[in-house]
């Protein structure tokens, strides 16, 4: 909207000295404020600050809502000058809590905005002791407030002239610990659990998909990560997305709905569907067939699809990857030109063009190139399958490395899970953005492996792996960019 542009750009310029109510609030306040990802709670409704339908667009509503655990729910708070500070939504570290169209008027709503350093979105946090705070906006002097002192869900908050009210008083308590365990895997992981409501899930998973469906030049890097459970969503898998389940194997994730890739972008013609993944996770499609439409090897790698799998979207399609993986119905290649599929065990295989590849699997067309193109290997001589990340049975992240496997066929998991070893993430270096050449290859010194978190990482030096059996498992396409060639 236009009245949210103008905000914007005002907010970016806006130098107006502090009102008095602000100027004169505790300025040892922000310093007593947790530190890590924390929830705000109302106190007269006892409900938390949100971010609606865990959406990350500018504009979004914050809102009061029941506490759930959402990531939605979670808050930090960066200092700005003088004792104010920005408070940030964990879906997305970049929006801040944000009065509408630079206002100073009483019940002016709050949203999500890009930081620009604006004074409308910068915040004095009142300490009231025993964890309690009000908070005054730098620029109205006007505090937070549950307007009416509701205690409905879904009620957007807005600034109100500062009463004292529990209405205005919000306890301010850290995150037990980051979503999905023990270690903060960095703002571009996104980690869902059976327990939150599918609704929630499914507002993140197409705020991600909007932003990156057509982001093929981006900057932009997500993981999308389920733990272990049954989950009723459609993952529409845009550019620069990893979907990965957290089980030891594809079975210990279930979605009910869809893993896609889809080229309506492009009208279809798949030829630029690169630089996406998924990942150990099990799915029964609805209407009983699921799309991967990709090229250039955009992995399909240790997956189970209860149903068949259509390789295009009705255009023109290049290359891809099938490793690992169950598919129980049939495989349909379309307009692939060319396919590898390795390690697999398929119900059937449909469609030629160029040259259709088959190693160390079951279920596929016998070897007849040139006519028609199928190139078939009985067994995989040697293979390794890729690590792979996981959540044990108490909630710990660990990492397993699978064995080497000779002569195989089928999956590595078809007897349930796969032979190898489990690396705790103690022995990680967790690599996330902002890290340097420098640090990295003070962990690699120091004998750590590396999880490299989504992100595009400028290297002004080389990084030096010289011990052996090192693990470096990216998540979510992370990128290295040598910038000195």
């Amino acid at each position: 909207m236009a009245a949210t542009l103008v905000a914007f750009s005002a907010a970016s310029l806006l130098t107006a000295t502090p009102s008095r109510a602000a100027a004169t609030a505790d300025a040892t306040a922000a310093a007593a404020l947790p530190t890590e990802w924390a929830t705000v709670v109302n106190s007269g409704s006892g409900k938390c600050l949100d971010a609606r339908s865990a959406a990350t667009a500018n504009g979004t509503a914050v809102q009061q809502y029941g506490c759930n655990n959402s990531t939605a729910q979670q808050w930090s708070f960066t200092a700005t000058s003088d004792g104010y500070v920005r408070i940030n939504n964990r879906n997305d570290a970049d929006q801040a809590v944000d009065v509408t169209d630079v206002s100073t008027a009483d019940n002016a709503p709050l949203q999500l905005w890009t930081y620009g350093g604006g004074d409308n979105q910068q915040w004095q946090a009142v300490d009231e002791g025993g964890g309690a705070y009000h908070f005054v906006n730098r620029h109205s002097g006007k505090c937070l407030d549950v307007p009416s002192a509701s205690t409905a869900d879904s009620v957007q908050l807005v600034q109100y002239t500062c009463n004292g009210t529990a209405a205005q008083r919000f306890q301010v308590a850290p995150v037990s610990a980051p979503p999905g365990g023990d270690v903060d895997l960095g703002p571009n992981v996104v980690v869902f659990d059976p327990s939150m409501p599918s609704a929630t899930i499914q507002s993140r998973l197409n705020s991600i998909f909007q932003q990156q469906e057509t982001n093929q030049f981006g900057s932009q890097r997500y993981a999308v990560m389920f733990k272990p459970g049954t989950y009723s969503n459609d993952v529409n898998v845009g550019f620069y997305t990893q979907v990965l389940g957290l089980g030891q194997s594809p079975d210990a994730v279930t979605i009910n709905g869809a893993v896609h890739a889809e080229a309506d972008w492009f009208q279809g013609n798949a030829t630029q569907n690169f630089w996406r993944g998924a990942e150990n996770l099990s799915v029964t499609p609805n209407g009983g067939t699921d799309r991967w439409a990709v090229s250039q090897a955009a992995p399909y790698r240790r997956m189970h699809l209860r149903g068949n799998l259509a390789l295009d979207d009705g255009g023109w399609s290049s290359g891809g990857y099938l490793a690992d993986s169950k598919i129980d119905g049939q495989v349909r290649s379309g307009s692939q030109q060319q396919w590898l599929t390795r390690n697999a065990q398929l119900g059937s295989w449909t469609g030629s063009n160029w040259n259709m590849v088959f190693v160390g699997s079951q279920g596929v067309p016998g070897n007849s190139f040139p006519s028609p193109p199928y190139t078939t290997v009985d067994r995989t001589p040697v293979s390794r399958e890729k690590p792979f990340l996981y959540v044990d049975g108490s909630g710990a992240y660990k990492v397993f490395v699978p064995s080497t496997r000779t002569d195989s066929t089928a999956t590595s998991w078809a007897a349930g899970n796969a032979p190898g070893s489990s690396l705790p993430l103690d022995d990680f270096y967790v690599v996330k953005p902002g890290a340097t050449a420098a640090q990295i290859n003070t962990a690699l010194a120091a004998g750590k492996n590396l999880l490299v978190t989504p992100g595009v990482y400028h290297l002004n030096e080389t990084l030096k792996v010289t011990r052996a059996d090192t693990v470096v498992l990216g998540l979510g396409l992370a990128t290295f960019v040598p910038d000195n060639g």
